[in-house]
Order: structure tokens, then sequence, then C-alpha cells
């Protein structure tokens, strides 16, 4: 059977209404990063009826930080590595597919900074993030596996904004193919794999002037679950898919796979139209 989320990016105002179509149309829900901290969060996810997912900063934490498994930071590394272990045993617990966590970067946003312009004035090099990122995934990984839940990587995104304020270095792992296939060749592993995020390697590639087909094909066989939300190529919009959506042409090697809508305030009806463009039955 196919698994069909949608994020809660999507909701508006009308969650309720959006959670009842959700049931009634049998496709399951993504606890996402945008949720604010609230005591009740695990709760409300826990008691959610249907298939449902918890997505990298979810559960927000009540002190905020950036989830970056790349940090130098060891206060901010350990607080990571336990959020996604703690998202493992929620998964454990809750019987749902995977859990999946962004890619690290290679310096230490604030929160507020997020989806926003940031910049790096720091000389670490790329490679010594890596390596860090690298062990981080490593230990979440043997603790997916004494679980046997599946832990994906998000590939992360480069806007032209931040490519062009880093002066053409890009602080951000995973962005490219280059970088997903080490990491892939680095960690062979059946609790693992790649959460594609489509609007993400959009963007990215058209940043970093690579080819968007070429990216995809090089990546294709880690793939374990996908986002999909479009956008013009310049940022991550999370705007609505339509017969230009660039993934239209890939989509039959995918859809056994979990696929998450990610567009923003989607109404009912726009959910069903979405769902209709990629094939996707309900």
């Amino acid at each position: 059977m196919k698994k069909i989320y949608l994020s809660t990016i999507a909701f508006n105002d009308n969650i309720k209404d959006t959670y009842n179509s959700c049931l009634n149309l049998n496709i399951g829900i993504e606890f996402s990063s945008g949720i604010q901290y609230n005591s009740e969060n695990i709760n409300t996810f826990k008691r959610t009826k249907g298939p449902k997912l918890s997505h990298n900063y979810f559960p927000a934490p009540k002190t905020d930080f950036v989830l970056n498994l790349a940090s130098k930071n060891e206060i901010i590394r350990k607080r990571s590595i336990d959020h996604c272990i703690f998202n493992l045993e929620l998964c454990y617990e809750e019987q749902t597919d995977f859990y999946a966590a962004h890619a690290g970067f290679c310096l230490d946003p604030n929160p507020n900074q997020l989806g926003k312009k940031i910049s790096s004035s720091s000389s670490s090099s790329k490679e010594k993030h890596f390596d860090i990122f690298l062990k981080s995934v490593n230990e979440i990984i043997l603790h997916a596996k004494k679980l046997d839940i599946i832990f994906l990587i998000e590939n992360n995104v480069l806007s032209n904004e931040n490519w062009i304020a880093n002066k053409a270095r890009n602080p951000f792992l995973c962005c490219s193919s280059d970088e997903i296939v080490k990491l892939f060749e680095s960690i062979d592993s059946n609790n693992f794999g790649l959460l594609l995020d489509t609007a993400h390697l959009k963007v990215s590639s058209k940043s970093l002037s690579l080819n968007l087909d070429e990216e995809y094909v090089k990546i294709k066989k880690y793939i374990k679950a996908i986002h999909h939300s479009d956008n013009e190529g310049l940022e991550d919009t999370n705007s609505i898919l339509s017969k230009k959506y660039w993934f239209l042409d890939y989509m039959t090697n995918h859809y056994d796979l979990p696929n998450v809508i990610e567009v923003k305030n989607l109404s009912i009806e726009q959910l069903k139209t979405q769902l209709d463009l990629l094939k996707l039955n309900y």
C-alpha cells in the first residue's frame, strides 16, 4: 500500500478540518519542524490516529536550538544526537515508518536565522564538519539498528542568497550529489537512507550550476522517502505543484516509497489536485 503524508506546513487555521479530511482520504500527517514548543505536542502526536511521522526538529524543545549534527560545539552536537534518538524511540513506540533529520551545517546559526540569509566567517574546513557529521550519524544509526527503525537524512538547500552571502562558499552539507554519495558510500546500513527533498535539490542545483536531472540520477538509489514541493529555483518557498513540476517524470520509480506533500497552506481541494498530479491514489 502506498504511504502518503501531508506535512503540517500545509495547515493554516483549519487544522481540525484538515486532519479529519486526511483521515477520510487515508493520508498520514507529518509533524514538522515549524510547530512551536508546547508541553502537549508529544501527547498530541501519540493521540493522532492513522499514519504519522515526526520530522527533524519536532517536537520542538522548550529551549530553542538549531539541530546540527555537524556542529563543532559539542553541546549542540550532543543535543542534536539526543533529539534524533528520542525520535527514533518515539517511532518505535508509535510504529511509524521512519524518522528523518536534516544534514548538518558548517556553522551554528541562531534559530531565527533558519530559512533566511546565513553567512559565516568561519575558516573551519568543510571536511572537518563532514567528519563530525559522519560520527554523529553513525552514533544514531547504532540506536536505529537496535530498534530496527529507519533513520533518514534530508538533503540541505543552498539558496542563491546564501550562495552569494557566503562568497561562493557553501556552509551546508549534502546539498549536491557529490556529498550525498560520499555520505552513503561511508555508511552502509539497511537502517539508513535519504529523504529526498525535491525542492531543495532544485534550488541547490541552480545555485551551484549543476544539472538537476543528473544530480537526481546519481542519488536515486539511496532514496527511501520523498518531500514534494516546488519553487522558482532561487529559494525554498514550499510552493504548490503544477504540471511543470520537475519530478513528475521520475515518480514511477518511487510510488512504493513514503511520499510527503510539503506545500504551504493547502485547501483540501488543492490537496486532492496535488495527489492527482502525482498519481498518488487516496
